[in-house]
């Protein structure tokens, strides 16, 4: 590939109205842009993530050396970034910074090769497609995204996840479970108010009362055997290390506590999986949880691997998950995405490609999700456009 040309930066805002970074890369007539998203909801150990404004700067500060050096392609580009920055979570550059060059500069290459983006990605990766990715799709929400004010529910996602592998009928029956859960609120005179990723706010104390009126949605819809439920937990975001418990408003459960909750709603609701459903560190604790559930339901890791292989080995060593979620900006480059996604896989587990909390227009995940083989595409409530397009990108390349 011909050295890149130019550098170009643009601060933009995500869907929670915040300030990220969008980079635009060139080669003769050939332009690539990235944008990258934020999480509210953040593991302790993924990758730092530096103001919008000192990313401009930063990258402002590469462009000399970014546009002198002949890189051979996404994995050359990559390690310069990492060599770059040096550091285990991306301090120096950030791990927005360093993703928006990576995506913009894999995209870059797709093109200048004649490849579609997810060609470009099995390439690299040295995986072939194997069908679509099923809908991980948020439709009501709780915890850290959802404002206090409307006292949320503990648990962060309750998403409806559609059998079929095909996007456009996964689609067709996200909206139609969305329209009926509206209409449940609707007739029981709750106010239709939104969380951070689009999906509908319900009230109360008891986490139950999201799977309920998600579990009555499907039923009316469809059938609980059309379309499952999965949780994000995100236990570490109430997890009280001082009294070591779980804590929320007026709440607390100790480990064994939660451990009962779950079994209960395992052997009620129709469950697929729960993601996080301890604290981050809790090795011990999520071990005992995948003994107990003996690979009924997945058990999937996003606060506690965070895209990172050195978390993922931890993980296996405990035998704390079966499922991982795989979101770029935890780590900081296409190339350690890749590295996380190979390891997983090499370990038998699902993977779920995910957006995060405060997103852009950028659709890169969908094409992630497909070239890797992804068991699930995470992307929120189609409601938001910059959740949508993710998954109309996927329905793109099922009519190509």
């Amino acid at each position: 590939m011909a050295k890149i040309d130019s550098v170009d930066t643009k601060i933009i805002q995500d869907s929670r109205d915040k300030d990220t970074i969008e980079v635009t890369l060139s080669v003769g007539s050939i332009k690539a842009t990235a944008s990258v998203p934020a999480g509210k909801s953040k593991g302790e150990h993924e990758a730092v993530s530096h103001s919008a404004q000192d990313a401009e700067k930063i990258i402002t500060q590469l462009t000399s050396t970014l546009v002198k050096t002949d890189f051979s392609g996404p994995t050359s580009f990559d390690q310069f970034l990492i060599a770059t920055d040096g550091t285990v979570q991306k301090s120096n550059l950030g791990g927005n910074t360093t993703l928006a060059l990576s995506i913009a500069f894999l995209r870059l290459w797709a093109q200048t090769n004649r490849l579609q983006l997810h060609q470009a990605i099995s390439q690299i990766a040295g995986i072939s497609p194997t069908g679509f990715p099923m809908f991980f799709s948020n439709v009501i929400n709780g915890g850290l995204h959802v404002d206090q004010n409307f006292n949320p529910l503990a648990f962060q996602e309750y998403m409806v996840v559609p059998q079929s592998k095909s996007p456009t009928k996964s689609l067709e029956i996200v909206n139609g479970i969305i329209e009926t859960i509206k209409n449940i609120l609707t007739s029981e005179n709750h106010p239709l108010n939104f969380g951070d990723e689009g999906g509908f706010i319900v009230s109360g104390d008891n986490p139950e009362d999201g799977l309920k009126i998600l579990e009555q949605a499907l039923k009316t819809y469809q059938s609980t055997e059309q379309s499952k439920i999965a949780l994000d937990i995100a236990a570490s975001s109430f997890w009280d290390p001082k009294n070591q418990k779980y804590s929320w408003r007026s709440d607390n459960w100790t480990t064994q506590q939660l451990i009962d909750l779950y079994q209960k709603i395992v052997a009620n609701y129709p469950i697929m999986s729960i993601e996080d459903p301890f604290n981050q560190d809790n090795f011990d604790d999520w071990g005992t949880f995948h003994q107990i559930t003996d690979d009924s339901i997945w058990i999937v890791g996003d606060d506690l691997t965070v895209t990172n292989t050195k978390r993922i080995e931890e993980a296996k060593q405990s035998d704390a998950a079966n499922a991982m979620i795989i979101k770029p900006n935890q780590i900081g480059t296409f190339t350690e995405t890749i590295e996380a996604i190979k390891m997983a896989r090499r370990f038998g587990w699902k993977i779920i490609v995910s957006h995060r909390s405060g997103e852009t227009e950028d659709d890169f995940i969908a094409d992630l999700a497909y070239g890797v083989a992804a068991d699930g595409l995470k992307a929120g409530s189609p409601l938001q456009k910059e959740r949508l397009v993710k998954y109309q990108r996927l329905i793109e390349i099922e009519n190509s």
